[in-house]
């Protein structure tokens, strides 16, 4: 047996406190505690966590010396002394043990480890509310005789002549009722004619094909007619029919059907009876709120916020349950109410949710402003001032407020699990970090640390680093990622070299970094410019090595313009501004100005020649890796990577037709198709390890994802799954089954997608929209319609840009979104390639294929007609192959081939 590897039953274990530190050895004590445990101390010092009863660890990771129970003797190997007593406890040290008996150890005060005189105690309030007395109601009495007002005011009765003629008065002016008092005696006779005329047509028609004709035209006649007398009775009451969304949900034939019905009555002698009924329940409800009996009045409210249902005539039935606000808001009144009624049904909720409040009625209140008048942010507030911010937290979630609110609420409640999923799904950490940070510091600390574990376990170093960067209690934290990110090397190794070079500035470091910056290599190129990105933004601890990091960066500048990541003139100028008041004085006085950043200027076309033999295996997908690798997928020939010279460094036997690179570049996900099915498996490239295989269903995955949500396509739409959690699970979907995707693509800030959308009630009717989200907060922005007549190819970019291509006979040129490309000697119809940014026109000639790009005015030419061509960008490469194992890798900073590659066995 040995204490020091494999698993073993662990009676005790040994902390040893003066080589951990105190602190250190708390800490392991508190993680290591069970309940029914004991800790003492030893003469040495050390700690002696002792349990009730064994326990099953790992040695190697155990948090100290295990320690077996042999006959009540505890010690760590072999065999126990023959002088060993029960009690005894025998700890080696350096070849020798020591004996300690544990009836003569001293327990240890675990108490004074906790400090609870900042604990602040809540007062905990009953959930029910308190029963009131039960009232009992006076014994019943006749009501009062009216009073006779005659008398009171001393008039005398009136004659019996004057009696009569207030009776024919009053029955002339029944008889002469003006149109729109309501259904007259002839509107009702009319209407029952018209239901009449229905039901005997009906059953003509299904006895009497041939009168079927001569039916359906008397029904016309009888309902134009019913309709036209109706208009008119129904003109004093001022429906606002057209005001209230007239369809139910789409594809609900109830709805349509029963909208429709409701536009008959209306429009027929029945009106006035309608409208009498909607007058009849707003006058009830408006006297329940007058004399504050709220139950009534909440119950039998219709909402006059949010969308509108369908058109109905038929009285809100009174709500059952608890007046709460539910956290998903239901289509509102379709009932339809004029313009003043509506105003003066707010004005009744609005004081009906003041008075609640003040009374201390918040949920009531909060169902006012949420359910009633779909004020759902100022319900969210409501709540969270009167410290109910678990309801709050449900509500803000479920009427889609900004994600930002929804992570902080679920983080004041309690509930960290949740807010942590929230924010991982909607990116939401950053705004509601600073939104926490106002009203809880400490918070806003735990809150950023599960950013940074959240973009670990997905990893992406480099946005661990820069997440944790704020708070200097949390750097330790990242070291281990930027060990990570500099391996992987490219422009992730040296912008995350440049923060442990300003935070940790030693004699070895400011070496490596000036010779980083002052190397010619071309292989160096990419890390420079992570680099000085970095240095531009941060500050080195020690004022003289800032001097003298950002001097050899302004001569890399003036030396390389490239060197500067940015190639907007703005930030160039920035960058630039910022490294020469940091820079020596005399040094940046002497140097010349720095160049304008690349990309202002393309320069003469580039013609890019593949590789003339095709390869040995078939090439399904490839990226060119920031670190100057490329990843290839081979089918069910497995996975390689290759270096530039094309030698293979690394393959793994696991079938993959796609790869979906992360954003950050430091892992890979291996794509293999099965039918409707994919076999997903993540592959770490700092480790080079693959993870276990996943299985979705979708029909089409994006070649990108951040690392953790996964954008794929499946039957109901857009899904986005997040593949931290142990197991997958989608986290938000866009889109439905009812929306035609006709392309989409991705950005880490944007996604955009091209959609044919059709509305069910304008008989199949459909429009072509260009529809936008933020990345990663998934909010949706723009929804533009565009106009696809006379287009041959189209597509769209993550930023919402339409890519369509149009022949002009007349020059036989293609136009790509103002993009001209030149005359073509060919009768074949181009193709549109677009991914990943990055778009070009696929040319198929007699003898070569080629591949125009023309963001970058370069042109990839295949000796031969070619299938399955591929275009990929990653930062500043682009990998373009063909299935047949051609590849060519491109610097695009550069413009110029870094490798020509066929595959090989």
């Amino acid at each position: 047996m040995s204490a020091f590897r494999g698993r073993l039953q662990a009676r005790a274990l040994v902390i040893d406190v003066p080589l951990l530190g105190e602190p250190e050895a708390r800490q392991r004590v508190i993680e290591a505690w069970q309940p029914a445990a004991a800790l003492f101390e030893l003469p040495n010092g050390a700690w002696l966590l002792e349990y009730d009863r064994a326990v099953e660890v790992r040695a190697e990771l155990s948090p100290g010396l295990v320690l077996v129970d042999s006959d009540g003797v505890l010690h760590a190997d072999g065999t126990p002394t023959a002088d060993a007593r029960p009690g005894d406890v025998l700890i080696p040290h350096a070849a020798t043990t020591t004996r300690f008996s544990r009836t003569e150890l001293t327990p240890v005060d675990r108490d004074s480890w906790f400090d609870l005189s900042n604990l602040r105690i809540e007062p905990v309030a009953a959930l029910d509310r308190p029963a009131t007395a039960a009232v009992t109601p006076p014994p019943w009495q006749p009501p009062p005789p009216a009073p006779d007002l005659r008398t009171l005011a001393g008039i005398a009765q009136p004659s019996p002549r004057t009696r009569r003629l207030l009776t024919t008065a009053t029955r002339s002016n029944r008889r002469s009722r003006p149109p729109g008092a309501g259904p007259g005696r002839a509107a009702l006779l009319t209407a029952a004619l018209v239901a009449v005329v229905c039901i005997i047509g009906a059953l003509v028609a299904a006895s009497n094909s041939h009168l079927i004709v001569p039916v359906v035209v008397g029904l016309g006649v009888a309902l134009l007619r019913g309709a036209r007398t109706g208009t008119d009775q129904g003109a004093a009451y001022r429906w606002a029919g057209g005001e209230v969304a007239a369809a139910g949900r789409p594809g609900s034939a109830g709805g349509r059907w029963g909208a429709l019905l409701a536009r008959l009555v209306l429009a027929s002698p029945a009106a006035g009876l309608a409208a009498r009924a909607q007058q009849r329940y707003l006058r009830r409800l408006n006297a329940a709120f007058s004399r504050r009996d709220w139950d009534t009045a909440l119950r039998e409210a219709i909402a006059v916020g949010g969308k509108g249902g369908a058109l109905t005539l038929r009285l809100p039935r009174p709500r059952t349950g608890d007046l709460v606000p539910h956290p998903h808001l239901g289509t509102g009144s379709g009932i339809p109410l004029d313009p003043g009624a509506q105003n003066r049904l707010r004005t009744l909720y609005r004081q009906a949710a003041t008075e609640l409040e003040r009374a201390g009625r918040i949920e009531e209140s909060a169902f006012v402003l949420a359910d009633l008048l779909d004020e759902s942010a100022e319900a969210v507030g409501l709540l969270e001032r009167n410290d109910q911010a678990r309801l709050a937290a449900t509500l803000a979630e479920g009427r889609e407020l900004d994600p930002n609110l929804v992570v902080r609420l679920w983080w004041r409640a309690g509930d960290r699990d949740r807010a942590v999923q929230v924010a991982r799904a909607r990116g939401a950490f950053a705004g509601a970090i600073e939104r926490l940070a106002q009203v809880d510091t400490a918070a806003a600390r735990q809150l950023r640390a599960k950013w940074v574990h959240a973009l670990q376990a997905a990893g992406d170093h480099g946005g661990a680093v820069d997440a944790a960067w704020p708070d200097e209690e949390l750097r330790p934290l990242v070291v281990a990622n930027i060990q990570a990110g500099m391996a992987l090397g490219g422009h992730t190794a040296g912008y995350l070299f440049a923060h442990l070079a300003t935070w940790q500035p030693t004699s070895d470091t400011m070496t490596t970094a000036v010779a980083l910056l002052d190397g010619r290599d071309q292989e160096l190129a990419s890390a420079q410019r992570g680099f000085v990105s970095a240095l531009a933004e941060l500050r080195c601890a020690d004022a003289a090595q800032d001097r003298r990091l950002c001097t050899a960066a302004l001569r890399l500048l003036v030396r390389d313009p490239a060197a500067n990541a940015v190639s907007e003139p703005s930030g160039h100028k920035r960058i630039t501004r910022a490294l020469r008041d940091r820079a020596d004085r005399l040094a940046a006085a002497d140097l010349p100005p720095v160049p304008t950043g690349r990309g202002s200027v393309l320069g003469s076309r580039v013609d890019i020649t593949t590789t003339g033999d095709p390869g040995q295996l078939p090439l399904h997908d490839a990226v060119t890796l920031s670190g100057r690798m490329i990843i290839t997928a081979h089918g069910d020939f497995g996975v390689r990577l290759i270096g530039l010279d094309g030698r293979t460094r690394a393959s793994w036997d696991a079938p993959a037709h796609q790869l979906v690179v992360a954003d950050h570049g430091a892992n890979v996900l291996l794509v293999a198709r099965r039918g409707r099915t994919c076999e997903l498996r993540r592959l770490d490239l700092t480790t080079r390890r693959l993870g276990p295989p996943v299985v979705v269903t979708a029909h089409h995955i994006l070649p990108d994802y951040d690392g953790a949500l996964l954008t794929v396509l499946d039957d109901d739409g857009i899904a986005f799954i997040d593949l931290v959690d142990t197991t997958p699970r989608i986290a938000w979907r866009e889109l439905d089954s009812t929306i035609e995707l006709l392309h989409i693509d991705r950005s880490p800030t944007s996604l955009a997608a091209l959609v044919r959308v059709t509305d069910p009630l304008s008989l199949g009717e459909a429009s072509t929209q260009v529809w936008r989200w933020d990345l990663p907060s998934l909010m949706l922005r723009s929804r533009q319609p565009v106009n696809l007549d006379g287009t041959a190819n189209v597509a769209v970019l993550a930023s919402a840009t339409l890519l369509t291509t149009k022949h002009d006979e007349s020059t036989d040129t293609y136009d790509v979104t103002g993009h001209r490309l030149g005359p073509w000697i060919t009768s074949t119809k181009p193709t549109l390639l677009a991914s990943g940014g990055v778009f070009g026109l696929r040319i198929d000639e007699p003898d070569r294929t080629t591949v125009e790009i023309p963001d970058s005015n370069l042109r990839v030419v295949f000796p031969a007609t070619v299938a399955g061509i591929g275009v990929r960008k990653l930062a500043d490469t682009l990998a373009v192959w063909d299935q047949t194992g051609r590849l060519v890798a491109i610097d695009l900073s550069r413009r110029q081939p870094i490798a020509r590659l066929r595959t090989r066995l």
